[in-house]
């Protein structure tokens, strides 16, 4: 199990939730691309747009271990099969590889992390306020902040990362605090948006 895995549960307050830990991600991952479908359906886009951007969710998304349905062909919209994964709406064809996760092999943090991106650059796309979990939104900020690159790394080394809209923090050292999407992209190297010493931390 990785090193940053120790922190979780992210909650400082609940240590009795650490029998939940596990390095298998795959329920997770899941909901968040079935939530990416909701945001998806939701947008009632044209059949370009919605295919476009499912089809683009699925590529960020997909790895050889888990790979994503196949995309639509002409021969497929001429001759619909609802079993065929590739002949789905687009929201559908996220719901079904949402289902292929749940029932396939392990995930690990790194794919839901890839999950948790894509769903944040689909809801930007859409124009829709994404939402997450607490335990996803945090132990992806946790997995980037562990891999973040030297600019990333330079804002937040020594401190404490705390997310001000959930009950996560994780880290030592002074608090840096922030809502955990913006912070999410912050991690991503997406935001200039660093965040910033909370209240009582200050000067």
């Amino acid at each position: 199990m990785a090193d940053f895995m120790r922190y979780l549960p992210l909650s400082q307050g609940d240590r009795a939730r650490e029998s939940d830990v596990s390095s298998d991600w795959r329920d997770a991952t899941a909901d968040v691309i079935d939530r990416a479908a909701v945001l998806l359906e939701a947008a009632e886009l044209d059949d370009d747009a919605g295919t476009r951007l499912a089809e683009g969710f699925l590529e960020s998304v997909s790895t050889r271990r888990h790979p994503a349905p196949g995309p639509t062909t002409a021969s497929d919209a001429a001759t619909p099969d609802s079993a065929h994964p590739a002949a789905a709406a687009p929201a559908d064809r996220l719901r079904g590889f949402a289902v292929a996760i749940r029932l396939g092999r392990p995930a690990r943090i790194s794919f839901l992390s890839r999950a948790v991106a894509a769903h944040l650059m689909l809801a930007h796309e859409v124009g829709t306020a994404p939402a997450l979990p607490e335990r996803t939104s945090g132990a992806v900020a946790l997995y980037l902040a562990a891999k973040a690159p030297t600019p990333i790394r330079a804002v937040i080394n020594g401190h404490t990362l705390r997310a001000s809209d959930a009950d996560w923090e994780f880290g030592h050292g002074p608090v840096l605090e922030q809502a955990a999407i913006p912070m999410l992209e912050f991690l991503l190297g997406r935001s200039l948006e660093a965040p910033r010493p909370a209240a009582g931390d200050r000067g």
